[in-house]
């Protein structure tokens, strides 16, 4: 089979496939989690202010702060995610995916990605709950809890062994285990990528995902370990979230005014 696989490799097809979905990863991330980054920092525009869940946090960050939250992505993003992009491609040319740029038909593109969702569900939930053991929490989650009222671009701030065991694993398991289009690939990346930096921004925002839930994570340090809430509904880890005034405001927000 190994040398099957072997024979099989285009180098081409596979800088294509490993740019494309880096590429997506650093639009989301400079585009999505850039613009959460200039309101932080410039304060503009003024009016996103009214919607900071932690009122009075990170309106003056620290150069030094910012610096290191930068240099660790920079280092996750070269040691882990590009590498973790080459090893992707091989595990979809073994799984026999379409690495084509076909697009799906709509039911399967709708049914691939809510079972993305699932998947990544449990992986994230038991993988996150692990790291708050008190072992791998002094040695490896305590640098991403280093942000209590955490900023957009925190979603990726994490030991290099965390980004690759909670947030990457967890995150490429759907499409291998559907075999899933490219295309499907590329748009869950997007989507899932783009929701992650959203729970991470501190700003609950009009027709975005409610970003309560994982913000009460970072402020309380435990509880709220999944992404959906199912899991922790079911383990009964979401039960200091649920007894608290932050939980009646986790929902979507459909007008301009700003929850209080």
């Amino acid at each position: 089979m190994e040398g099957t696989l072997l024979q099989s490799l285009n180098l081409q097809e596979l800088f294509r496939v490993v740019w494309t979905t880096f590429s997506v990863y650093l639009s989301v991330l400079t585009i999505v989690g850039g613009g959460f980054l200039l309101v932080d920092i410039y304060h503009r525009p003024r009016w996103v202010l009214k919607y900071k869940i932690q009122t009075g946090k990170n309106l003056m960050i620290e150069k030094s702060r910012l610096w290191s939250l930068i240099n660790n992505i920079l280092v996750n993003s070269t040691v882990v995610l590009l590498p973790g992009a080459v090893v992707f491609y091989l595990l979809l040319k073994w799984r026999g995916s379409d690495l084509s740029f076909t697009p799906p038909s709509t039911t399967v593109f709708l049914v691939d990605m809510l079972g993305f969702m699932m998947i990544e569900e449990i992986g994230f939930y038991y993988a996150h709950r692990l790291l708050h053991t008190s072992f791998l929490y002094k040695r490896i989650h305590k640098k991403h809890h280093e942000w209590t009222a955490p900023i957009g671009l925190t979603a990726v701030y994490a030991h290099p062994v965390e980004m690759l065991l909670s947030n990457l694993i967890p995150f490429l398991c759907g499409p291998l285990i559907f075999g899933s289009n490219l295309v499907t690939t590329l748009w869950w990346f997007a989507i899932a990528f783009s929701v992650t930096i959203i729970h991470h921004s501190g700003y609950h925002l009009p027709l975005l995902p409610s970003p309560e839930f994982h913000d009460f994570h970072h402020l309380k340090f435990t509880g709220n370990y999944g992404v959906l809430g199912v899991l922790d509904r079911l383990h009964g880890t979401d039960k200091v979230f649920r007894e608290s005034s932050r939980f009646k405001k986790h929902r979507l927000i459909f007008s301009a005014k700003a929850l209080t």
